[in-house]
């Protein structure tokens, strides 16, 4: 996973918490998962017998392709070998056949707790998120599916993953992005 660090201004990226995943000599690709949109999964399936009364609110996972929807899901057994996806880790799958996934979970709790539905995603050129990283405006952290499926503010959020940093990420918690904020 990336924190953005305090200080990154960037409106799109400003106290996010993205999961990766993919990172390679060709470029990164990752999602923004504390980010929540006003729109519903239901609203995004008005026609699906089970979606359509799906209250799960919608993740905003980055700037680009926002035409686009990931599943991510943390399923394991049986329900992930069925539901497909790629394993980005601490038991987080990105994809799913939205059929199987559907029909595996069963109830839209089994959903609403283990699944989350996201638009758009995060993208970075060859060498651009080395750079950034390098430059100091992203934090890494292990992936950890208790952030990638926290409920709460975006803000709350990413606050509880710098505490996480460690050696000082308790106090950048509370540094404000503009030191001219104080």
């Amino acid at each position: 996973m990336l924190l953005s660090a305090p200080e990154l201004l960037d409106p799109n990226f400003m106290h996010t918490v993205v999961l990766m995943c993919q990172h390679n000599e060709e470029g990164a690709f990752g999602l923004v998962v504390n980010r929540t949109a006003e729109a519903r999964v239901g609203d995004l399936f008005p026609d699906h017998p089970d979606l359509q009364t799906l209250e799960l609110r919608v993740r905003e996972g980055g700037p680009v392709a926002r035409d686009t929807l990931q599943v991510i899901h943390r399923f394991s057994g049986s329900l992930a070998e069925s539901t497909g996806g790629l394993d980005v880790g601490d038991g987080i799958r990105i994809g799913a056949d939205l059929e199987s996934l559907v029909q595996g979970a069963g109830a839209a709790a089994a959903l609403e707790d283990n699944a989350r539905f996201v638009v758009g995603y995060a993208g970075w050129g060859a060498g651009q998120l080395d750079m950034e990283i390098s430059t100091g405006s992203w934090l890494p952290l292990p992936t950890a599916a208790d952030l990638v499926f926290a409920e709460g503010q975006a803000e709350e959020v990413w606050r509880a993953a710098i505490r996480r940093l460690g050696g000082g990420g308790a106090s950048l918690a509370h540094v404000p992005p503009d030191p001219t904020w104080n």
